[in-house]
């Protein structure tokens, strides 16, 4: 097995350009142009180039996907294995555990949902002990091919009826299906039926490897010689000329971790195991939304209506996930009355470098079945979290580590502004941060029933703090123009001492001592912080015992420690994802995209350029009128426009 390669390499296709980095890391050689003299190409698996480069006596590095893959790898995105070969010797070994592969059970590309007794026993349809034939690889791109090998088999076995079955599905082409045989066409976790089948065949040793972990008998038609151990069989699959990586960052790491997160990520495709119908989804979130909702049944399906998304969730038998301030008035009644399964869908609270309002897309997401998180007229999935959970050590203490690093990292959810000049503030006086907010949002109209607007607020906060150095900070899609809720210059100075527009959330957040707010999220980032804050509204964050809650009915009935708020808040109930590598990620994963983005955009008042900020004025002043137009014409109403029945 060669131990290295010329320090030169030549790429000889777009996918080899676009896994450079990988190949670069995987065997420490760097890529240069093909003209240079001594340098090896690199293909991807074995095509005429290969043939082509042995004859001139340059004989390539062959690059191919591993056997270890997550349900989201790509080319772009990164794969999380990589075969190398060269002059036909695998290039380099892993070391490999046989028992976190017993225990993980990965196959292939993990893009199978979960499988549970009554879903095997539905693939089987009937069927008692059959043996499975196990569909991988070639077997399963040629249907020519695959009709020889199953006649060969049948023949082998008489008596045997079989599942044929494999983790990338397998075509369903028997124009008249024998009683024997039952093919199933869409992917299959195959650990779900070795412990139902008699035996597994197969085509070719490569693919027995996880039927000889799981103890069931194995036979290979092709290559009738004994058997090799499981220690062979793994060593073959997963350790002889393949180099593992971290699917979100592609550096290279050890087999065991890299199954361990390949795992994480095939759990989290799974969890969308239902046909998913978007509703509302703006063309710039799509992306990113199609991440977190993509599973078994593949990509989403779009809508922008009630009735076009019913009719769409009917056909797929599928769920429907709306944009809460999007979803079509009509929807929830249809849903029910057709029994779909709906839920409503925003931004998370650790969200991007930029605003939303600028188009920046988001990072997390909260997916709630019940409400909204912003509005208290119906309860949400993440009240029921907090008012019923248990949070064991492990979690809070998780919790306690998150919120510790995005204070040290000095982290919010958008992640914009300037640091301002403290100098000219006092020291000898109690400082009060008044965070404004947008005036139409669903959180003030309908979650703050008494002061439900930014002059109403400074207001009240300067009648409860008379003696106080009172900063006001506009809201930044408010600042920016793009949202309602400015207050003239001079009237905010006649209340407060000083204006902090354009300054980070995080720098005034450090500076102040106390917090006066309605329902915005700075109440939430100032807990976290240890401020003391006040809160007219009825935020999500009230009520827990955590502030001094002026609202009526703001009591929620039980106290929770600060980490368990943090729990339920950013681990519980939010989904994440690494807007890089474009798959779902851990929100520590996420801090560090987010504290690396930030620190590469540097502070800037908005993380919008001066003719980027134009030009989404313009898109306010002249589209959003339309957009809001055709939202009506939808069942989309305002946010000041009462719903004929309350979000259920």
């Amino acid at each position: 097995m060669p131990s290295h390669l010329p320090p030169k390499l030549t790429a000889t296709g777009r996918t080899i350009r676009t896994l450079r980095g990988q190949i670069e890391r995987a065997t420490g050689s760097s890529f240069v142009a093909p003209w240079h003299p001594g340098s090896v190409p690199v293909t991807w698996g074995r095509n005429g180039l290969v043939r082509a480069a042995s004859r001139l006596g340059r004989p390539p590095l062959e690059v191919e996907p591993g056997p270890l893959l997550s349900p989201y790898d790509t080319p772009r995105g990164g794969l999380a294995s990589l075969r190398l070969t060269w002059r036909d010797t695998p290039f380099g070994e892993s070391l490999v555990d046989l028992a976190a592969l017993r225990a993980l059970r990965v196959f292939g590309r993990n893009q199978f949902g979960r499988f549970d007794e009554k879903t095997v026993g539905d693939l089987l349809g009937g069927l008692v002990a059959p043996s499975m034939i196990l569909i991988e690889g070639a077997l399963a791109r040629s249907p020519t091919h695959l009709g020889g090998y199953l006649q060969a088999v049948a023949r082998r076995f008489p008596d045997d009826d079989f599942v044929v079955a494999g983790s990338e599905g397998c075509p369903a082409f028997l124009k008249v299906p024998s009683p024997r045989l039952r093919v199933v066409s869409r992917p299959v976790d195959p650990w779900a039926l070795f412990p139902r089948v008699r035996r597994v065949l197969v085509s070719d040793w490569a693919y027995a490897c996880e039927a000889r972990l799981a103890d069931a008998e194995v036979v290979c038609l092709d290559r009738p010689e004994a058997a090799p151990t499981a220690a062979d069989l793994a060593r073959r699959r997963y350790g002889a000329g393949l180099h593992y990586f971290d699917p979100w960052t592609q550096t290279p790491i050890p087999f065991v971790e890299c199954l361990e997160r390949v795992a994480w990520l095939r759990d989290r495709f799974a969890e969308n195991d239902r046909p998913t119908v978007l509703v509302g989804i703006s063309r710039w979130k799509r992306p990113a939304i199609d991440v977190f909702t993509r599973g078994p049944y593949g990509d989403p399906v779009h809508t922008m209506t009630a009735e076009d998304a019913v009719a769409a969730a009917l056909l797929r038998q599928g769920r429907i996930l709306a944009w809460a301030t999007r979803m079509p008035e009509r929807l929830p009644t249809l849903c029910a009355e057709e029994g779909i399964p709906l839920a409503r869908m925003e931004d998370g609270f650790l969200r991007s470098v930029g605003l939303g309002a600028s188009l920046q897309p988001g990072a997390s997401i909260v997916v709630d079945d019940r409400g909204i998180y912003y509005d208290p007229r119906t309860e949400s999935r993440l009240a029921v979290i907090l008012r019923n959970a248990t949070f064991p050590p492990e979690l809070v203490a998780r919790a306690r580590a998150l919120r510790e690093s995005v204070v040290a990292r000095r982290l919010s959810k958008y992640n914009v502004g300037l640091t301002g000049d403290a100098g000219t503030w006092p020291t000898d006086r109690r400082i009060v941060l008044v965070p404004g907010q947008v005036e139409d949002d669903a959180s003030v109209m309908h979650g703050s029933p008494v002061v439900r607007s930014n002059r109403d607020l400074l207001r009240a906060a300067r009648v409860r703090n008379p003696d106080a150095f009172l900063l006001y900070k506009p809201h930044p899609d408010v600042e920016a123009g793009f949202r309602p809720g400015a207050i003239p210059e001079d009237e905010a100075l006649g209340l407060a001492n000083r204006i902090v527009g354009g300054l980070s959330i995080v720098d005034l957040l450090d500076r102040a001592h106390h917090v006066e707010t309605m329902t915005s999220l700075a109440g939430f980032e100032a807990l976290i912080r240890g401020l003391t804050v006040a809160v007219h509204g009825r935020p999500f964050y009230a009520g827990w015992g955590l502030s001094e809650d002026l609202a009526p009915g703001a009591d929620r009935g039980r106290r929770l420690a600060l980490d368990e708020l943090v729990a339920g808040t950013l681990l519980l109930y939010p989904l994440y994802l690494d807007p890089v590598a474009m798959k779902p990620c851990s929100a520590e994963q996420l801090l560090d995209r987010l504290a690396a983005a930030r620190d590469a955009a540097g502070p800037t008042r908005l993380a919008l350029s001066g003719p980027a900020h134009l030009i989404m004025r313009a898109r306010y002043a002249v589209l959003n009128p339309l957009v809001r137009r055709l939202r009506r014409k939808r069942g989309v109403p305002r946010a000041d426009e009462p719903r004929r029945s309350p979000l259920r």
